[in-house]
């Protein structure tokens, strides 16, 4: 006896083949889109620290007696105590070793695990 070929063994060949085919390029776009969120979640959190860096460092030049201290901020950036803390951000006022010398200030946005995210330093002429 002779066996007919009817053609299904080519479709389902195909068939796999482009089940197969579909698999990868799923998961090539899954591993973009996983990529690109945790992009964009670096990208908020540098613009976040600039931000804070910034303002921080705009003070330290408006304010003659400007003192360093520590901020807490929760996930979403609003002030808060240290224990509900995600990131912090210090800064400290270094006074000039000799007379005429500028101060600086240096202001660093970490995480709690002390993780560096943002740092900037700002000198300031003293009257």
């Amino acid at each position: 006896m002779r066996s007919r070929n009817n053609g299904s063994r080519i479709f389902l060949t195909e068939l796999m083949f482009s089940i197969f085919f579909f698999i990868i390029i799923s998961a090539i776009c899954l591993q973009c889109f996983a990529g690109s969120y945790v992009k964009s979640k670096q990208a908020k959190e540098i613009t976040a620290a600039v931000n804070l860096a910034t303002n921080a460092a705009e003070e330290y030049l408006a304010i003659y007696n400007y003192k360093g201290d520590t901020i807490y901020y929760d996930e979403n950036w609003q002030e808060v105590d240290d224990k509900d803390a995600v990131y912090k951000m210090t800064s400290i006022v270094i006074e000039p070793e000799k007379r005429g010398q500028c101060q600086q200030m240096h202001v660093v946005v970490a995480t709690m695990l002390d993780e560096e995210i943002y740092s900037l330093e700002v000198e300031k002429a003293l009257k």
